[in-house]
């Protein structure tokens, strides 16, 4: 080639060059390309080699520079471009060689650095031409022919990729094509323990290009690595290195999504492996609010997906923000069962134990948020509102650290907050009734007169709601293990702690509340139940006393408890424990009363009984007349 002759007269004409060096500069004028062409490089370069260790070389930098200059110039040579992607092995075995050579010309050589900057541009030059192939064939050009380890080990492939830890448009091309010929050199040389995606990108220190335009790039020279193409942890290192920014206009999970779609990545796998980055980003608000709650839509159908990832989230932010995010999805998404149940979980867990002022307010937004959800997805709303709501009444109203703290204000406005934000608006859900126990039959400790706590309980009755009372039943709310700390011993109890002016004040501000009226219905009837049957007489006997004391001796059809009183007394006592109205003691208040209440048909009294037992007392009767008949005529 000419270019070789005229380079070797311009050397000549300064200092000798030695032959071995002049056959190396003059490989270039072979038409010899792949082994063959790398077959000579290797044979004159060993013999450079040889010729210099047994006789010396006076002019090795001279020589060195003869080769460097060779080898720049064949890179620009129209003739030796031509051949250049066949001969690319021997090209970066030859750098590596002047490589090694520069190093030897510093030990002995003072002023080097006009040689250094000819190596340095010939690797400009030869990285340059690489990627000028690797362009023009789209990815298939070029490729390694060396099948030798001990050569591809000295080529070093790796350590020219590793050398480039800034990607940019200028570097991206040169970049792949490294990447491309060390994972050929990587495999050749050591197949179980070869290169990864992950070990090359995690070099880059420096992304001059958004991860889009990177993998956009991958993807025009695709052809070059369908044998080792960009795996799932290759991408999400690339992600870690060169996520898009917090305030970028779309979302990078919508992003990072669309990619794997490109590159073929399974959506299961990528969030397997994105779990590590997404928990960083979220303790570090690394992403923007918005973003998070999109990702939590997309990913709404995935059960496991969703309960990795918002699990992750709901651990990493503080309540309030969890809250924030719960009205975002509650407003963004189709709320459908697998949501549901995620948010349900979660938010139980997390909301349980906050205050009261925080749960009230959560409370306020939460009807806020309802009127920007469909109409359609509101019972899906409620019904996660009310789960988190029942969990967080429960939590509070049973432990007695929480439940020390709420006044009847609070309770109240719990009570309504339970009815409004259900799907039932019903007092019978096991938090309503858990209020409502708290609100009217917690005991006020400094209460130790079962009159007092009966009298408290008759004025909370009538503070309470009137329409929730005239609207729900009291037998399906309120339960008798409710009322056991307010049962009475009868009759010392009535006798001893319900006299005149206590009675009159419960006959006086019942106020005919259902619920009052049964809730009495219910204590006198437990107590009587209570009570010893083998002193029933007694127990008859002086209630019929204290109705006489109590000035509840004439039947009054408005005389609601006493009415009741004694019906229970006659249902219970009675008629089950009475064998005859003559052995009966003297108790004729309330014989009249029961006559009166059979009289006016009231209906919770059993006519039926009333009937018989009045039946069986003139058949007693009777008898008696008749045996005083016979008595009389004997």
């Amino acid at each position: 080639m000419g270019f070789i002759k005229k380079l070797y007269e311009k050397y000549t004409g300064r200092e000798k060059l030695s032959e071995p060096c002049v056959l190396a500069g003059h490989v270039f004028d072979q038409d010899s390309e792949g082994e063959l062409f790398l077959d000579s490089v290797l044979a004159r370069f060993e013999n450079f080699d040889q010729t210099n260790e047994i006789h010396g070389n006076k002019a090795f930098s001279t020589d060195v520079d003869f080769i460097i200059k060779c080898t720049m110039t064949s890179l620009s040579s129209p003739e030796a471009v031509k051949k250049f992607s066949n001969r690319i092995d021997s090209y970066l075995y030859m750098y590596r060689r002047i490589e090694e050579y520069l190093i030897i010309v510093k030990r002995t050589a003072y002023l080097t650095w006009a040689i250094e900057g000819n190596v340095k541009q010939l690797k400009e030059k030869l990285f340059e031409s690489l990627s000028q192939v690797f362009m023009i064939n789209k990815g298939l050009q070029p490729n390694l022919c060396a099948k030798d380890k001990g050569l591809l080990i000295k080529i070093n492939m790796i350590q020219h990729l590793m050398s480039i830890t800034k990607i940019d448009k200028q570097t991206m091309n040169i970049f792949f094509v490294l990447s491309k010929l060390s994972f050929q050199s990587s495999i050749l040389i050591d197949d179980h323990d070869h290169l990864l995606w992950k070990h090359i990108i995690s070099n880059i220190q420096n992304f001059g290009l958004t991860i889009q335009e990177f993998i956009s790039s991958y993807i025009d020279y695709e052809l070059a690595f369908r044998e080792f193409p960009l795996d799932m942890l290759g991408f999400i290192e690339l992600i870690f290195k060169n996520h898009p920014l917090k305030h970028s206009q779309e979302s990078p999970f919508r992003i990072f999504l669309r990619l794997c779609k490109i590159l073929n990545l399974k959506t299961e796998d990528f969030f397997e492996q994105y779990r590590e980055l997404f928990e960083n980003g979220i303790k570090q608000k690394f992403y923007k609010f918005e973003h998070v709650g999109d990702l939590f839509s997309l990913i709404g159908r995935h059960d496991r997906i969703f309960d990795v990832y918002f699990t992750i989230y709901a651990s990493s932010v503080d309540l309030d923000d969890l809250w924030t995010m719960f009205f975002y999805i509650c407003t963004n998404s189709e709320l459908n069962e697998i949501i549901q149940k995620h948010l349900i979980s979660k938010f139980t867990i997390r909301t349980m134990n906050t205050s009261i002022d925080n749960f009230l307010r959560y409370a306020i937004l939460s009807k806020q948020c309802m009127t920007k959800i469909k109409t359609e997805y509101h019972p899906r709303f409620l019904r996660i509102f009310e789960s988190i709501f029942d969990a967080f009444i429960n939590k509070q109203l049973t432990e007695e650290r929480y439940s020390h703290r709420y006044s009847e204000s609070h309770l109240k406005q719990f009570l309504n907050i339970g009815l409004e934000m259900s799907l039932t608006h019903d007092l019978k859900q096991p938090s309503c009734l858990l209020i409502i126990r708290r609100l009217l039959f917690q005991n006020d400790t400094r209460l130790t007169n079962i009159a007092d706590k009966i009298k408290s309980l008759f004025n909370k009755l009538n503070d309470f709601d009137q329409d929730l009372c005239e609207k729900n039943d009291p037998m399906f709310i309120i339960q008798d293990e409710w009322l056991q700390d307010y049962l009475l011993i009868i009759p010392e109890d009535f006798v001893r702690y319900l006299n005149e002016n206590v009675y009159y004040y419960l006959c006086n501000n019942h106020q005919n509340n259902r619920w009052t009226i049964y809730i009495w219905r219910r204590l006198t009837h437990l107590s009587i139940l209570k009570s010893k049957a083998e002193t029933t007489n007694e127990m008859l006997f002086k209630l019929n006393e204290w109705m006489n004391m109590v000035k509840h001796n004439v039947y009054n059809i408005d005389d609601t408890l006493t009415i009741i009183l004694i019906i229970n007394l006659f249902e219970l006592i009675i008629v089950k424990y009475t064998k005859s109205i003559l052995s009966l003691p003297n108790i004729n208040i309330i014989i009249d009363f029961i006559l009166h209440a059979r009289q006016e048909q009231l209906h919770q009294m059993d006519t039926k009984q009333i009937d018989e037992f009045i039946q069986n007392a003139e058949i007693s009767i009777q008898h008696i007349l008749l045996l005083q008949g016979k008595f009389y005529l004997n």
